[in-house]
């Protein structure tokens, strides 16, 4: 039995008993409704009282009319005010009629309608101050828009495709819009698939008229059923110097051998028409090794390789200063388990976290912030909870006098940590930090990377070297740890990629003098002498190579003059003219004097410091000046230094799909994970942890 057969049994009810009153009132029912209702067993109900009483109107027609004065047989219509007939022998089917077809009704308009309403924007006013306005907008009900921005959200929230079909989406869908009608789980799949399609034809397009050389960046991905994804990334700058990075293929992969890593690639690159290829970042792993070994090979096939692709390998920053981080940690890795274990006894009840709180009152710690926990395989989040630890330092200790619980259950792993332990994490923790917001630097997936690369690394190699001569001999031993590990993959200079020295010197703020400075002191003289030869070496290489691919504006326009030269003028100068072109190009073949864009741009002040410097900025409105170096910043300005992004750079556990992803087809992930690549407008990190004190403070508000 529905809820409405119920209401009307209760109103029926209702009626009998007081029915049962002498000479109250008596109970009329009209015999015809509306279709709508008829279908649905409905009746309209209708009491009169006794001796020419008022009606009591109980059908929901009258919540469209209203009565007029001195008619009866009449109503007025609240939207169109038309009259409209209400005498008791037609009860109120002429005004259900009605409502159902009055057009100034806002239940009956039409879905091509433009509606208005208003969209708060923020403006900046003349003095300089934001203010918020109300921008006045027209929106129209359109079933496939709004189908295609519900795909949207599937694929950017990552939601199932049956949550369409659960009843809170549609219940929220029957109240904001109820002329929507909701797709099936099978429909909005196609949808979701269709958006892909869609999407990957434009990008390929807007690949085959791409100017730019492209750079490359592979990760792997595992699900739960331990199969493997290769995900590759294009980085490159558009004509009006926008920095892009997308995902353009996300495919399993039968095994992680170099051959099998490089074929996909070179499959991936052939689908896309990507041929003008100029860096592809990988992590150290000996089989992405083999694998750029076989790209190289390929590239160098296609037209567009820059120097026979030799510096087509570069190996991921990020993972190499995770390696370095690791061999320094062992020699903490006692101290920061303990601190680890305390922080996530204070989090694990209320009642703990309150006995925390009054050890900080305690203590006068003034700060309104409380311990975080940490994931395990990401040291980021380690540094960030060892960082948040410490400033209750003295409340974990007392913590350990005055809670025997907290000191016995922490019996289990050795004991809460001692001053012992809190000077070990005191001391590491400022060289954590160091890596810390390297790697920060170096993952942002949306501003360029390449020319705080050598900067970065070498001032890390610098306080390495530093920390060795230090006193402490925890932090001595750490630090001699790290030097192995960073010695490995930097201290040869025949292993380096020149590339990146090239993009600090196309950074107008330093220039070829600063790199040079910067290698002097990283290196002992023999090899800082042959590292910043090879810079210079490939420097030049390097702009004879953009030189030659494209004619230079003078060459083009001399050829097009030498053309046009016909007539009586062209026969009167003829005597003499071979003798002089000859001169000319012997002399513009031997004379050095003249200076080349490279040598103009180097001869040049650097460009002074500030906080809101826009290196492509910059480069963009070089056209006039260098032509040539302009489009070799490019190029080059877009090498990315990590494979991941700034969430996962720190990880050592992996990139691991959910559970919704793992359950689909590897066409399907493929098609999901790309899509929400291409249409998000923000690349921002999704938090899915609350914020537990607001939710704390809420409780108790």
């Amino acid at each position: 039995m529905t809820g409405e057969n119920i209401d009307e049994i209760e109103m029926l009810s209702s009626l009998a008993e007081s029915s049962k009153e002498p000479k109250t009132s008596k109970v009329v029912e009209t015999p015809t409704v509306n279709t709508k209702n008829k279908r649905k067993g409905k009746k309209i109900v209708e009491v009169v009282e006794a001796k020419g009483g008022k009606k009591k109107k109980t059908s929901s027609a009258w919540d469209h009319f209203k009565a007029i004065d001195g008619d009866k047989e009449h109503v007025e219509c609240i939207y169109c005010a038309r009259k409209i007939s209400c005498a008791s022998a037609n009860g109120t089917n002429a005004m259900k009629r009605h409502t159902e077809r009055c057009k100034k009704s806002p239940f009956n308009l039409e879905k091509t309608q433009t509606i208005l309403y208003f969209e708060s924007k923020t403006k900046c006013n003349a003095d300089g101050t934001i203010e918020t306005v109300s921008v006045p907008k027209l929106w129209r009900f359109d079933q496939e828009k709004i189908r295609e921005a519900l795909a949207k959200m599937v694929i950017l929230d990552e939601l199932p495709f049956s949550f369409v079909e659960r009843e809170g989406f549609r219940m929220f869908c029957k109240i904001v819009i109820p002329d929507f009608i909701p797709p099936s789980h099978t429909s909005i799949t196609r949808d979701c698939y269709a958006l892909f399609i869609e999407k990957r034809r434009t990008l390929k397009n807007f690949f085959k008229n791409l100017s730019s050389r492209v750079c490359l960046t592979t990760d792997t991905w595992t699900s739960a059923q331990n199969l493997s994804y290769m995900c590759l990334t294009a980085h490159f700058i558009d004509d009006t110097w926008k920095l892009h990075k997308m995902i353009i293929n996300f495919c399993p992969i039968a095994g992680h051998s170099g051959e099998l890593i490089g074929r996909a690639v070179e499959k991936c690159l052939l689908e896309w028409g990507l041929k003008r290829i100029l860096t592809v970042t990988v992590d150290n792993a000996s089989s992405n090794d083999l694998a750029v070994k076989y790209l190289k090979q390929i590239v160098n096939l296609w037209d567009g390789s820059v120097l026979d692709a030799q510096f087509l390998h570069m190996r991921c920053a990020a993972h190499i200063l995770n390696l370095v981080v690791k061999d320094g940690l062992k020699d903490v890795d006692n101290s920061v388990m303990k601190v680890r274990v305390a922080v996530k006894y204070v989090r694990s009840s209320p009642a703990r976290l309150q006995k925390f709180r009054s050890c900080i009152e305690e203590e006068n710690i003034n700060n309104k912030s409380l311990v975080c926990l940490d994931i395990e395989t990401r040291w980021n989040s380690t540094y960030c909870m060892l960082k948040s630890a410490l400033v209750f330092r003295k409340a974990f200790k007392n913590m350990k006098t005055k809670c025997i619980p907290y000191s016995k259950e922490l019996r289990k792993v050795g004991g809460p940590p001692d001053d012992e332990d809190w000077d070990k994490v005191t001391a590491f923790l400022p060289f954590l930090e160091i890596f810390y917001e390297a790697t920060l630097s170096f993952s942002g997936p949306r501003y360029v990377t390449g020319n705080n690369f050598v900067e970065e690394i070498f001032d890390i190699g610098y306080t390495i070297n530093r920390y060795l001569d230090d006193s402490n001999v925890g932090l001595k031993s750490m630090a001699r740890q790290m030097k192995m590990k960073f010695d490995k993959y930097w201290a040869n200079v025949n292993n380096v990629n020149v590339l990146m020295f090239i993009a600090l010197v196309l950074d107008p703020r330093h220039k070829l003098r600063y790199v040079e400075w910067i290698v002097r002191r990283s290196y002992n003289p023999s090899n800082s002498f042959a590292l910043c030869h090879r810079i210079k070496e490939t420097l030049t290489s390097l702009f004879e190579f953009y030189a030659s691919s494209q004619p230079p504006a003078s060459q083009m326009k001399s050829s097009s003059i030498e053309s046009s030269g016909h007539g009586d003028g062209g026969i009167r100068k003829l005597k003499g003219t071979n003798l002089r072109k000859d001169f000319v190009n012997e002399v513009e073949l031997f004379d050095t004097s003249e200076t080349t864009e490279l040598d103009k741009y180097l001869g040049n002040k650097c460009v002074r410091e500030t906080d809101d410097f826009d290196i492509l900025s910059w480069w963009s409105m070089q056209t006039m000046n260098y032509p040539i170096l302009m489009r070799m910043a490019r190029d080059v300005l877009a090498i990315p230094v990590s494979t991941v992004a700034s969430e996962s750079a720190f990880s050592t556990g992996g990139r691991v799909l959910d559970s919704f992803r793992t359950s689909l087809t590897p066409r399907f992930v493929e098609a999901l994970t790309c899509t929400q690549d291409w249409i998000r407008a923000s690349h921002n990190t999704i938090v899915v942890e609350e914020n537990f004190l607001a939710l704390e403070n809420m409780e108790e508000g």
